[in-house]
């Protein structure tokens, strides 16, 4: 079974903080639940509908640092993730519907975590990959040199 994963990006590489059994209680949960509420085209085959949510200002602040999590080499900084914590806390119960994984409550309680642990000087934030099944933060992975802030642009209140 795959999983989602949140890893601590460092300045070149990645480090694995912690895992979620099943990948699709990450990603298709964002975009199934906001493409249902707000009427967007949704497909696995064509995914830009959905994503196109992100821009703009459709979303709520927590739906939009949940979406923008989901997109590659999207991380949070340390210094927002008490932030982002209280937005996939919020995020999660609301697309909760009993009958699917949904990571996105545990998901905000990692973020706590890892907003008091101490962390190596090179630490940049925290990063989520959707799916082991491809799993581009992983060893050996170039996106470190790729990654961008979900919080350099609008995301802020």
């Amino acid at each position: 079974m795959s999983t989602s994963d949140l890893y601590i990006l460092n300045k070149k590489s990645t480090t694995h903080f912690r895992g979620f059994r099943n990948g699709w209680g990450s990603g298709p949960v964002c975009w199934d639940y906001l493409a249902k509420k707000y009427g967007v085209p949704s497909s696995m085959f064509d995914m830009n509908p959905v994503w196109a949510l992100a821009s703009g200002g459709r979303l709520a602040h927590h739906e939009r640092v949940a979406m923008m999590m989901t997109f590659d080499a999207a991380y949070v900084p340390m210094g927002k993730l008490q932030d982002a914590a209280e937005s996939c806390e919020r995020f999660g119960a609301e697309s909760e519907d009993g009958a699917r994984a949904n990571h996105w409550t545990a998901f905000g309680a990692a973020l706590r975590d890892a907003a008091k642990q101490r962390h190596n000087r090179f630490a940049r934030g925290i990063c989520l990959s959707c799916t082991s099944v491809s799993d581009n933060w992983g060893y050996g992975s170039d996106w470190p040199d790729k990654a961008w802030s979900i919080y350099d642009e609008d995301t802020q209140e």
